[in-house]
């Protein structure tokens, strides 16, 4: 297979064209993806037709699967992968559809290790719209102004499952998934592993307060932060086509899901997170 790698902006996100992921992927083509991601933060790979099992396949190319929370969304038969709907409803008994992932976030960032990847496939999708959206924390870290560097370069967040401050809810999670994540403390300017770069590690939807600052203060901070992050100068939007499989590193980008299509259309896409590291 001749592969290439193309950028789909001039900050973030890149094509992989010329690979088949239900074939077998040999160890340097593995190692040239994973080297890729972590560059370009996203990568999109099309025309793929993926069972379930295939999908799983060719995200275990990026790590050993990852442990998801809200396991009403696995599928027994593959239980790395999860699904997402809108035809999930909310726990409010109003009826309302529960568009899972609509606002700005990093995955399982309340977690000690969090994921360091996360996998979508397209199964079904609406005529328009349902995009996905992702911003470069890496390259907003590297713009902020200095005294803003000076601020959150010591800085720690304290994640939790869901912060009262959220603009979101999410799922109720039972008693043992509960004692799978306790609060814990990540520092806000996280550095990537693989590539030593800082990126703002930050998550609206877990971050209840930075530790040694008043919550009024915290939130105002957080406020800024996401809002500097989400400039379109950093942002790659994710038009979805029947057999995308897309992938981001988690440690360097925050995504968003869009709610702007037709709901009576279905929107289903595959879902898997790839084990990750301690942030530092």
């Amino acid at each position: 297979m001749k592969i290439e790698i193309n950028k789909l902006t001039n900050t973030i996100g890149a094509e992989v064209i010329g690979i088949d992921l239900t074939q077998i992927v040999g160890a340097g083509t593995k190692k040239m993806l994973n080297k890729a991601l972590a560059e370009n933060l996203v990568l999109v790979f099309r025309n793929q037709t993926l069972s379930r099992p295939q999908f799983r396949d060719a995200v275990l190319l990026f790590g050993k699967a990852k442990y998801q929370l809200l396991q009403q969304y696995l599928y027994e038969d593959t239980p790395e992968i999860g699904v997402v709907t809108n035809r999930d409803r909310d726990e409010a008994g109003d009826g309302k559809v529960l568009i899972r992932g609509h606002t700005w976030h990093t995955d399982h960032s309340n977690e000690e290790v969090p994921a360091k990847a996360t996998a979508l496939y397209g199964v079904s999708l609406p005529a328009q719209g349902g995009d996905t959206m992702f911003c470069n924390c890496q390259a907003a870290y590297e713009c902020l102004p200095e005294d803003m560097k000076t601020i959150v370069d010591p800085l720690k967040a304290i994640h939790t499952y869901n912060s009262r401050f959220a603009p979101r809810k999410l799922p109720k999670r039972t008693e043992e998934e509960v004692a799978r994540s306790p609060d814990v403390a990540h520092p806000v300017a996280r550095t990537h592993p693989e590539t030593g770069k800082k990126a703002i590690y930050v998550n609206p939807i877990r971050i209840e307060k930075f530790e040694g600052m008043e919550i009024e203060e915290s939130q105002t901070l957080l406020e800024k932060l996401i809002k500097f992050a989400s400039q379109e100068k950093f942002i790659y939007r994710h038009k979805w086509v029947l057999g995308d499989m897309v992938i981001w590193d988690n440690r360097q980008t925050m995504h968003q899901a869009t709610k702007d299509y037709d709901m009576s259309q279905f929107r289903k896409l595959y879902r898997m997170m790839v084990e990750g590291d301690r942030p530092v």
